[in-house]
């Protein structure tokens, strides 16, 4: 059978390929989903078993961005566009994707391994779960990076794709990070730099290769509404703990703390692309990270200083905001007065200058990645 009788008219390759795109950023997006829920279920429920339901999720998810992947490599074979390896052909975020499939399951291996040898209580960024983290970047990255390149095909260039693969990719960091978002955290040095080290990047980076679409205000409020969909449903179902020791009585799944405002940055990144300082600084990349990094800090900084007080207040004690310090895992014991008090260093001048350098350093790779990106073809 030769290549003409596999793809008869460009046409259909390209709609087949745009097709089996959005499948890869489907899976992609039910990582971050299915974590969120395995939060969720280990501090409501407390038994971690491998065919519990948010890890059949996580497999189903990663095993649909991984064959989805594949086959765009296949046919890639008949094309030749791409990055080519041997006799296979493809996008770049298909390989990358199908890369972080792979070591995802080599994770679930050594992660097996080392539970039998070290026990269940061996930590929790041991050297299995930082594996699977890598790949869950890689295959939720491999998505966005896909997103962008299909963009080239003329019967694609559609927004949607675009903004959920942000989306997730948003929804990872946040859920690496999940300890960090609980608003009694939210007046730490801690909290400022991790923020200011990742968010900015991704956020530059939608706003850069499509200033023309608002593709950042759209990514960050999927990302709001996905994960506040996410405290919304899964309080709804019963649950209660299993193991001992239980320091919080609960009677239904947990839910996650309120996602960031990552909405108001965003909006402020797409106005000043469109100021007209942006487009005389373009040969002066420093300026402009320092613009953007800048920004991003002073807006974050005074959202959540402020959002913080209001979600541990009783007026954040309800199902929208599941606020008012009253979600906590069955296994934390926590001081009363704890609960609705702020924790760790209190952001200091010092380290004010630290997460305002991260947060320009981060704006600094999401430019550069943006240009890469654009030059990109598949």
């Amino acid at each position: 059978m030769s290549c003409a009788d596999i793809i008869p008219t460009s046409h259909r390759a390209a709609n087949a390929s745009v097709l089996v795109a959005w499948l890869v950023v489907f899976g992609a997006s039910g990582v971050p989903l299915s974590l969120l829920w395995d939060f969720s279920w280990e501090s409501t429920v407390g038994i971690d078993r491998v065919w519990a339901g948010p890890h059949v999720m996580t497999y189903a998810a990663v095993v649909l961005a991984g064959l989805s992947s594949i086959f765009l490599i296949a046919r890639g074979r008949c094309n030749r566009v791409g990055i080519r390896l041997g006799d296979w052909s493809g996008p770049l975020g298909a390989w990358v994707t199908i890369w972080g499939a792979c070591a995802f399951a080599v994770a679930l291996v050594f992660e097996r391994w080392w539970q039998s040898s070290y026990g269940l209580a061996a930590g929790i960024w041991h050297p299995p779960q930082i594996l699977k983290a890598v790949s869950f970047f890689a295959v939720t990255g491999g998505a966005w990076l896909l997103s962008f390149e299909m963009q080239h095909v003329p019967e694609q260039r559609s927004l949607p794709q675009l903004t959920i693969a942000g989306a997730a990719v948003l929804e990872l960091i946040s859920v690496v990070s999940l300890t960090s978002l609980y608003a009694n955290r939210q007046h730490s040095a801690g909290f400022y730099i991790v923020a200011c080290s990742t968010y900015p990047m991704v956020i530059m980076l939608l706003a850069i290769v499509s200033h023309s679409r608002w593709l950042a205000l759209g990514s960050t409020l999927a990302y709001s509404m996905i994960f506040c969909l996410m405290i919304w449903i899964l309080p709804l179902v019963p649950a209660k703990p299993l193991v001992a020791p239980v320091y919080n009585n609960l009677d239904h799944l947990m839910a996650p703390p309120f996602p960031l405002l990552l909405v108001l940055p965003a909006l402020a990144f797409e106005v000043l692309l469109r100021h007209r300082l942006w487009s005389r600084w373009s040969n002066y990349p420093g300026l402009q990270a320092i613009a953007a990094g800048l920004t991003f800090f002073v807006i974050l900084l005074a959202s959540h200083w402020v959002f913080a007080e209001f979600l541990l207040s009783d007026l954040a004690e309800n199902r929208f905001f599941a606020g008012g310090g009253t979600q906590w895992p069955f296994f934390l014991k926590i001081d009363f007065f704890a609960r609705q008090a702020f924790w760790g260093d209190t952001l200091s001048f010092k380290s004010s200058l630290v997460a305002l350098g991260c947060s320009i350093g981060a704006a600094t790779l999401g430019l550069a990645f943006g240009n890469w990106v654009e030059r990109v073809r598949r």
